[in-house]
């Protein structure tokens, strides 16, 4: 499933930009979080469900959601993905089980975070945190790339974390 989830988000986003500038910002104050986002047996939520389509086009500037790909896991899946497929742009989310031994690991040479009250860090166009027993990798792109995809990334996080278990 891991394997598969990567596939779908991919570090490399040819053709995706349209020539549209995005203007990477935070929703609005008074957008409530969506509804249904229970979680499964393995305490993993359905992801799709932790951000409205309205809340995604806020996070990219305005920019519209053309497609929402679900991973259609089963209930107790102990890993869980959606990516918001926008106009010249993208925003994947996975989550997966962790360990504060374990989390890091695999990126040693990543840059830091240290502004979300949480374990984090960027490698590879992907914000990593850790927030409990769950691994949340934010994978964001926008056309103007670099610091506005982690800007991007950090937006969808701080809506995204306090909807977690």
């Amino acid at each position: 499933m891991t394997a598969a989830a990567f596939a779908l988000t991919g570090c490399d986003d040819p053709g995706a930009t349209t020539g549209t500038e995005i203007v990477v910002g935070s929703p609005s104050a008074a957008a409530t979080p969506p509804g249904g986002s229970g979680t499964g047996a393995s305490g993993l939520p359905d992801v799709c469900t932790l951000l409205t389509k309205e809340e995604v086009t806020a996070l990219a500037g305005g920019a519209s959601v053309l497609q929402v790909d679900r991973d259609d896991a089963a209930p107790d899946a102990t890993v869980r993905y959606c990516q918001w497929q926008l106009s010249g742009a993208r925003l994947a989310i996975q989550l997966g089980p962790t360990t504060e031994a374990d989390f890091g690991t695999n990126h040693p040479d990543s840059e830091p975070v240290t502004d979300l009250g949480y374990d984090a860090h960027f490698f590879s166009n992907h914000l990593f945190i850790r927030k409990g027993h769950i691994e949340v990798d934010i994978y964001a792109t926008t056309p103007a790339g670099g610091d506005a995809d982690k800007l991007f990334a950090k937006a969808a996080a701080t809506q995204v974390l306090p909807r977690l278990p």
